[in-house]
């Protein structure tokens, strides 16, 4: 992570803080609810003690959402850091009550607020209750704005939540009705590889369901999809070829290819040769799903 929790507590409750006489403190005095001063304390004090604490709920949890509901743009990050750096080590099934803030800091006006925000849903996306808790508390609207951002780390943490949140079968349905298909298909075309490889794995997780394949198509994602087959990243070679391989496995799916993409069992034969195992395994298996349809057999 960045900046540390403790470093930005610290900048709120040092001893020019608490100092009178000083002009920096009385500034920053003005700034901060009385509220506010007592979460920044507690804060200091259980991070300095005991990391051990849950801070999912209870005094811990009643502190941070003080801090994010914060007109203060260093108490929005400190509980947004706070909550990103928690959620590395400590990944559990959380409550609505723990997700509210969170999800309040994915809409502040500061992009490394959201950034942070975006970071701490991602990881405890990982969970399936949580997965489904956070589509549920319409999350999704929120992260697809994010996408939106012309920030790279926003780009990436709001891209890799949508990809943990896409590993659900529930989940899939609502995502795509979201509008999150277009931007996810404009960032797997992004220069950036760590959000290109995000954003083909979120397209690859929509591919599991027949119904969303046409809205895939719709999109524009086929024709992407097939270009990253010659991506730099073996990853996302490998999320690509898997995805059209999803596709293929109906007859519809295979009219599309077959019609739109006519490149695209050369651009199988060159990926084979890619000394890649993996990636050979599932090339082989997309052939092989495309060779169920007569055209295609002719064809390889």
């Amino acid at each position: 992570m960045g900046t540390s929790i403790s470093a930005l507590c610290h900048f709120c409750s040092d001893t020019d803080y608490e100092s009178e006489g000083s002009e920096y403190g009385q500034e920053r005095r003005a700034l901060l609810a009385s509220q506010e001063r007592q979460a920044v304390a507690a804060l200091v004090k259980l991070f300095e003690n005991d990391r051990r604490i849950n801070f999912y709920e209870g005094e811990p949890l009643k502190s941070l959402t003080i801090l994010a509901h914060s007109d203060v743009q260093h108490l929005q990050l400190s509980a947004a850091t706070a909550f990103s750096e928690i959620s590395e080590y400590d990944v559990r099934p959380v409550s609505r009550e723990a997700l509210k803030p969170m999800l309040y800091l994915l809409q502040s006006a500061y992009v490394d607020v959201q950034h942070c925000a975006s970071a701490a849903l991602g990881n405890l996306a990982g969970v399936k209750e949580n997965k489904r808790l956070i589509v549920e508390m319409g999350g999704v609207d929120y992260l697809v704005r994010q996408m939106l951002s012309p920030s790279t780390d926003a780009q990436i943490n709001s891209v890799g939540c949508i990809t943990n949140l896409a590993a659900d079968e529930d989940n899939k349905l609502a995502i795509a009705k979201s509008g999150a298909l277009v931007p996810l298909t404009r960032l797997a075309r992004s220069t950036d590889l760590r959000v290109q490889r995000n954003a083909t794995g979120a397209l690859l997780n929509m591919t599991h369901r027949a119904d969303l394949r046409m809205m895939l198509v719709e999109a524009g994602s086929v024709a992407v999809l097939v270009e990253l087959l010659e991506a730099k990243d073996e990853d996302t070679q490998y999320y690509a070829v898997t995805a059209l391989s999803n596709i293929a496995v109906d007859d519809s799916g295979r009219d599309i290819l077959w019609s739109s993409q006519p490149e695209l069992i050369s651009v199988l034969l060159k990926t084979l040769r890619k000394p890649n195992i993996k990636l050979q395994s599932q090339v082989v298996l997309t052939l092989r799903n495309l060779a169920s349809d007569e055209r295609y057999q002719a064809a390889v």
